[in-house]
């Protein structure tokens, strides 16, 4: 990969982090702005449905924030765009398109298969193991 390419993908990710803190503390202002004094129970079931909503969302953007610090400090110490599993370089269109990925797409699918096998088979099954 080119350092133009790699320059790049940093800011899409840096941006990216940007906006997911940004979304974090808007929550996190919502949340303290809000009453939880509220009388009437459909009103007091909107008011639960949208904090759970907001609690769904905020895990996600936690989760996210994690990948992205997982991408930027694979960057720092020379390891982005190389497949953890094949150690084969990942190919740039992935790169952009998931620039937090740390599989190729070959090893990803062929993962992605395993788990759904796993999945499958069930607990305790031992089909797998055979």
């Amino acid at each position: 990969m080119n350092s133009k390419t790699a320059t790049q993908l940093k800011q899409d990710l840096l941006s990216k982090k940007e906006i997911l803190l940004n979304l974090q503390n808007q929550n996190n202002l919502l949340d303290a702005e809000e009453d939880g004094s509220v009388k009437d129970p459909i009103d007091r079931s909107d008011v639960e449905e949208s904090w759970f909503t907001k609690e769904r969302m905020s895990q996600h953007w936690k989760v996210e924030l994690k990948q992205i610090q997982t991408a930027l400090t694979r960057m720092d110490n020379g390891s982005f765009g190389i497949c953890e599993d094949c150690e084969e370089e990942i190919p740039i269109k992935r790169l952009r398109a998931r620039p937090d990925a740390t599989l190729c797409l070959y090893c990803q699918e062929t993962m992605e298969k395993e788990m759904g096998s796993i999945r499958a088979a069930g607990p305790g099954s031992t089909n797998l193991l055979q």
